[in-house]
């Protein structure tokens, strides 16, 4: 097997040449770029990655991506070239002897090691190579310690949405199996990183999904996502919920992050007879088994949305829905809410508690950011069927607390 040594650290330019050089061809363009190259410079002037820059294209292949990188970053930069092929890599470094890039540095890495200097890295890529990753988590855990703060990590990848091929990763390096966004969020966030802006438009083609991520500058002192919403006084939030109306029927709950400890607090409330049911968001789910923390909890139901629906049975009419720091991870929330619409009865109550996002924003990309706009809930539940009732104080600084109810003819009426 071959092996590649890594180059040094090289000297670094004065952050003034950077900042003066970064703005590549292409400023101030409205129409997607048209080639591949030109969506690279594209995503790099965005990013302000340009001359003396440090550059990984991860899953290089045959290096198309890496020439271009070597000549955005001048001789004075660095791009490493790796690979978990040796023949590949070989190839690439052919290729840039003969086109006199020096500055590109061939790296052989391992399925849960991309073997890349730590610290050192200013910008990471990689076209569609993260749905081949065997360890996902682990290739994520090092991109963190590989870049330096405040670093970019872009994905480009493909299919948007949540997972609908349900792989075991351990099998996805020799096989093809498209992974979604929605899981690459996921992911990326739990390992470090802060999720910053989706770049679709920045790219030549569709279906790709080109989506940034930034090294948090500076770390914080805890692992894991550095972006999660605000503690919840979960008792509070339980005492603020319209249980003396349940009776005896059932309650539908769908909580995520710091909401998973209004669970325990929920049923401590309910009579001991209640029915609780604990949905799994497939947007959420990395795998078909896959139960958030608590889920297994002695007489806490397990349900689990798919294909956007939830299939209820036909006996639960429940009193109440609690959407718990989970409703902006909905991808497309039309179908469920239809369904809870259709069940649900006219005493009933649907409770969302979210971070409240700015009202301009798209889903997609509230979604990505954990948080969502109370007047797109409105919006979404008045379309649905649901009728805003009141809102009230949440039990934290970053959150909004609705209470709505299904739509009569009455009270569509009034």
């Amino acid at each position: 097997m071959l092996h590649f040594p890594m180059h040094t650290a090289r000297l670094s330019c004065l952050a003034a040449i950077v900042l003066a050089t970064a703005c590549l061809s292409g400023a101030g363009q409205r129409q997607p770029p048209s080639s591949r190259s030109d969506a690279i410079r594209a995503l790099c002037q965005r990013l302000g990655i340009g001359p003396c820059a440090t550059i990984a294209d991860v899953g290089c292949g045959d290096g198309p991506d890496t020439m271009v990188f070597a000549s955005i970053v001048g001789e004075d930069g660095t791009v490493f070239a790796q690979e978990i092929d040796a023949a590949r890599l070989k190839r690439v470094v052919d290729a840039a002897g003969k086109r006199g890039f020096h500055q590109i540095v061939p790296v052989l890495g391992r399925t849960e090691d991309p073997h890349l200097p730590n610290g050192s890295l200013d910008f990471i890529y990689m076209n569609r190579v993260f749905h081949h990753f065997a360890r996902p988590r682990a290739m994520l855990e090092h991109f963190v310690s590989d870049l330096k703060p405040g670093g970019w990590l872009v994905i480009v990848d493909q299919q948007e949405g949540p997972l609908t091929d349900w792989a075991p990763a351990e099998s996805r390096e020799g096989q093809h199996h498209w992974t979604s966004e929605l899981a690459v969020v996921r992911m990326a966030r739990e390992a470090g990183f802060r999720f910053e802006d989706l770049l679709d438009d920045l790219w030549f083609e569709r279906p790709p999904f080109v989506l940034a991520f930034r090294k948090p500058l500076p770390m914080p002192a805890d692992p894991g996502d550095p972006d999660l919403p605000q503690p919840l006084d979960a008792p509070a939030l339980v005492r603020a919920l319209p249980l003396a109306e349940l009776q005896e029927s059932p309650v539908l709950f769908f909580g995520l992050d710091a909401a998973r400890p209004v669970l325990p607090a929920l049923q401590n409330l309910l009579p001991a007879n209640a029915r609780l049911l604990d949905v799994v968001l497939e947007e959420w789910a990395l795998s078909r088994e896959e139960l958030v923390p608590s889920a297994r909890t002695p007489g806490i139901e397990v349900l689990r949305t798919e294909k956007g629906d939830l299939a209820l049975p036909s006996d639960i009419r429940p009193g109440l829905i609690l959407f718990a720091d989970a409703y902006h991870r909905l991808w497309n929330p039309a179908p469920l809410l239809r369904r809870l619409h259709q069940q649900t009865p006219p005493s009933g109550r649907l409770v969302v508690l979210d971070r409240k996002g700015p009202d301009a924003e798209p889903r997609r990309l509230a979604g990505h950011h954990r948080r969502i706009s109370p007047q797109l809930v409105e919006k979404e539940m008045r379309e649905a069927g649901f009728l805003l009732r009141r809102t009230i104080p949440a039990p934290a600084p970053d959150r909004f607390l609705m209470i709505f109810s299904p739509q009569t003819p009455s009270t569509h009426a009034q």
